[in-house]
């Protein structure tokens, strides 16, 4: 817990005894998915940092115009706002992502260590100052890059360039990008097998020379694919080069990307698909659409429908998700640390949704298809012992007890094998309430 709590930006110029004191007065709690930690306007009393899991800032949760602002993962923190002000309300809401441990420190707690060094205070505050600093410059870059694509529609006059990226799918001509502009479409498929497809024509591996170039494009749809600072790239790809070097590299592997995407790129007309800007390197939305970025929209629309309590629609949208994941994210770049990142957050949020999925069916009376999911859950996951119990109890209501009991034999099996350990009690519950029902 100490190592933790030293490790957070927040306490980085903290003692080490103030350091321990917060250890001492930290509640290691665990939350369950899906669940409202504060909501947007209440006071707030407490911070969390994150030991396991993800949360969601939401900002007009459950409002037709609510969205995600971003997802906390390990050793980031949230709330920590009500320390300084204490009667200010919470500026958004928390929602856990996936099944959560957090450290909470209570304000009552706090400001006991408030009175055994008020130091602290000051220290704490530089901490918020610096975090509120880097928010507004990714609203800066984020106006910017907004004003550019509105600029960019004006002087093209078409309504495709101001509608965003495009779903996948739609009925629509792939080779035609924005109107007038004759140049065909980008899409890239990142989960399962990588591939760009240029209009309808797959770009092959001759065309990409090298590997850098796809390793650059790869990185930078890891990293959201729209204002990537240009050093974080080069951290990625060239992470022991010295700052000349990568310099270097990234000028060279750009222009190759650049080539490979658009053979025909002369250099006044510049590209069609990368722009950078103010060393900020992005993917042009009007032209280039990502499995990725569909995947997102379509859970993001599924979340919505479901708050809403349109389950059937929310269903739908989820269905889409999953169908557009294919494979885990960029499965041939097991050991690059960018991808792995992202990899292991897209396939939790690819769990998350079956498991809304299956429970959703089960509301609607479809156990069969709710099993489907589970299954599909174990496949992605064989060590997911919450998935066993689920398809458990479904088989056990339904009468088919041998495939209740073969399951529990299977999750015994897996978990003795990939974990060393045996099954926890709710499903050793479960094994022997179907057992006792013979």
């Amino acid at each position: 817990m100490i190592e933790l709590i030293a490790k957070v930006p927040l306490f980085a110029s903290l003692g080490r005894k103030e350091i321990n004191f917060l250890a001492e007065i930290a509640r290691n709690v665990e939350y369950p998915g899906d669940m409202v930690l504060f909501r947007e306007g209440e006071i707030g009393d407490r911070l969390y940092i994150i030991v396991d899991g993800q949360l969601d800032i939401v900002k007009d949760f459950g409002k037709p115009e609510e969205r995600l602002l971003r997802v906390c993962g390990p050793g980031e923190h949230v709330g920590e706002m009500c320390f300084l002000n204490p009667k200010g309300s919470r500026s958004a809401t928390v929602r856990t992502r996936t099944t959560v441990r957090v450290l909470e420190i209570i304000k009552d707690d706090f400001e006991a260590l408030l009175s055994r060094s008020p130091t602290v205070a000051f220290a704490i505050a530089q901490g918020i100052t610096q975090r509120m600093l880097d928010s507004e410059n990714n609203l800066i870059r984020v106006i910017a890059e907004k004003d550019r694509q509105l600029a960019q529609a004006r002087d093209q006059g078409g309504e495709d360039a101001l509608s965003g990226v495009p779903v996948l799918g739609e009925k629509q001509n792939s080779y035609n990008g924005l109107k007038g502009t004759g140049v065909p479409r980008l899409q890239i498929k990142t989960f399962g097998n990588f591939q760009v497809l240029r209009g309808e024509t797959l770009i092959g591996e001759n065309e990409w020379k090298a590997k850098q170039p796809k390793l650059l494009l790869k990185a930078l749809i890891a990293r959201g694919s729209v204002s990537v600072p240009k050093d974080v790239l080069i951290e990625d790809l060239w992470p022991e080069a010295s700052a000349a070097s990568g310099e270097s590299n990234f000028k060279v592997v750009l222009h190759r990307l650049r080539k490979a995407l658009e053979p025909s790129m002369t250099k006044a007309a510049g590209s069609s698909y990368l722009s950078l800007k103010e060393n900020l390197l992005s993917l042009k939305k009007g032209l280039c659409q990502t499995d990725l970025n569909e995947f997102l929209v379509q859970r993001q629309k599924g979340r919505k429908a479901e708050s809403a309590g349109d389950c059937k629609r929310a269903v739908q949208f989820y269905r889409v998700a999953v169908g557009l994941y294919l494979g885990d994210f960029l499965s041939e770049d097991l050991y690059a640390p960018w991808a792995d990142l992202r990899r292991t957050e897209l396939r939790a949020m690819y769990v998350e949704l079956l498991f809304r999925m299956g429970d959703l069916y089960q509301q609607q009376g479809s156990s069969k298809k709710a099993i489907e999911c589970y299954n599909s859950i174990i496949k992605a996951d064989p060590a997911c012992e919450e998935a066993y119990q689920k398809s458990m109890l479904i088989y056990s209501n339904r009468g088919m007890r041998s495939e209740s009991l073969r399951l529990y034999e299977e999750c015994k099996r897996v978990l003795e094998n990939e974990l060393g350990v045996a099954p926890g009690s709710t499903t050793v519950s479960i094994y022997k309430k179907i057992i006792d029902s013979k």
